[in-house]
């Protein structure tokens, strides 16, 4: 299903939701008009027609016309207040949905679920105080309400502040009874960065440990873990970047610049190149880790030998950028090229942009580094790297 598609769902079930909450206003707003109610309108029909199919715009024009000729209908408002916010109409989803507050026979349910709406556009439209005023005007009506709660959980993630976030994670996680050790993890593993960046060892390695707790999958609270021994006992943060790549070796690739230095450091140096053509010869197609042991062999001298390993790489996956300066440096080291072809490299290296793109599952948001929460969708572990792979022959 596409991410349109379940907007549309969803958003026909709140629809479905407050209609019977409202069954009787409803009714009553029929009984006197003579007709049958808001559904019988073919605007409403065809805005929900449009709505799942994907068609957002059309769907709001419709529920927009259907909401002129039934003002009392608030299941038409709610949901073409939040069809112009999905369409980045957010000023008029405000109006909206602030319009619906104004109205004085609303009940207690009905007052919290429309001021929640009203949180989250005005946290889209950037209005985080206003927002964050919003959801805890939510809470005060009803401190169990979960949609509010994940709207407080989001700004404070937005700002960093990961504990205040962590604490309302975990609320949520018990009021609906489900397993959100994954999300707690991640946000235990910030919550150790921020300790690592301020020189608060102990408290870094408590959130470390706590994370992987957790969730032993948190990658990024094991490559934090590494950090802190790094510089003290470099083979024990081997050992930790080791266990990571068993637990999750698809993200083995951002623990090599960290196990090469850590194998150097340690006087062991000849264990990366091991480590490497183990992965190698576990997946033949990783790219990655022919890349790594290329640059551990020419720095150590033997370009040859890392110019197969590169070419092996640009042949399984073309399209990444990254692999294709790693040729070009690796050509320069054997002495292939001119000062202009060096003048290109260089410019090249100080200016790509999407050397090795990643991609979101969750919304299909790019980016040029592996992130842990994309700063699209907000979703937590929904990176992968982007891999199309080699041109078949025609």
């Amino acid at each position: 299903m596409t991410d349109t598609a379940l907007l549309a769902v969803l958003l026909a079930a709140v629809a479905g939701l407050l209609a019977g909450r409202a069954a009787t206003r409803a009714l009553r707003i029929a009984g006197r008009s003579g007709q049958s109610g808001f559904r019988t309108s073919p605007h409403y029909t065809q805005g929900l027609h449009y709505l799942a199919s994907g068609q957002v715009d059309l769907a709001a024009t419709e529920l927009a016309k259907a909401s002129r000729s039934e003002p009392d209908a608030l299941e038409i408002q709610l949901v073409l207040g939040n069809l112009l916010r999905e369409s980045g109409q957010v000023e008029r989803a405000i109006q909206v949905h602030q319009g619906l507050l104004g109205r004085p026979d609303l009940s207690r349910a009905e007052r919290a679920h429309f001021l929640v709406c009203l949180g989250i556009d005005l946290r889209k439209a950037g209005f985080i105080d206003r927002a964050t005023r919003t959801f805890e005007d939510v809470v005060e009506i009803d401190p169990k309400n979960i949609h509010a709660l994940i709207g407080l959980e989001k700004l404070h993630e937005e700002q960093r502040q990961w504990r205040e976030a962590y604490d309302l994670a975990t609320r949520v996680a018990r009021l609906r009874k489900s397993d959100d050790s994954l999300v707690l993890a991640f946000l235990q593993a910030e919550i150790g960065h921020e300790a690592a960046r301020a020189g608060r060892t102990a408290e870094a390695v408590a959130a470390y440990e706590t994370a992987l707790a957790l969730d032993r999958r948190v990658f990024p609270a094991q490559l934090g873990l590494a950090d802190l021994h790094a510089t003290s006992d470099p083979l024990r943060a081997a050992a930790i970047l080791e266990s990571a790549i068993q637990m999750a070796p698809e993200r083995a690739y951002l623990a090599f610049d960290r196990l090469a230095r850590a194998y150097a450091a340690g006087g062991e140096p000849s264990r990366f190149i091991t480590l490497c053509e183990k992965i190698i010869r576990q997946d033949q197609n990783d790219w990655r880790a022919r890349l790594a042991l290329a640059r551990h062999l020419r720095e150590e001298g033997r370009s040859d030998e890392a110019f197969g390993l590169v070419l092996r790489a640009v042949e399984a996956n073309p399209q990444v950028l990254v692999a294709h300066l790693e040729m070009w440096l690796t050509l320069r080291a054997l002495g292939v090229g001119s000062e202009a072809v060096d003048r290109y490299i260089d410019a090249a290296l100080g200016s790509v942009f999407y050397r090795d793109p990643h991609l979101c599952t969750a919304c299909r948001y790019r980016a040029g580094d592996m992130l842990w929460r994309c700063p699209h969708c907000h979703e937590w572990n929904t990176f992968v790297e982007e891999r199309v792979g080699p041109r078949t022959a025609p």
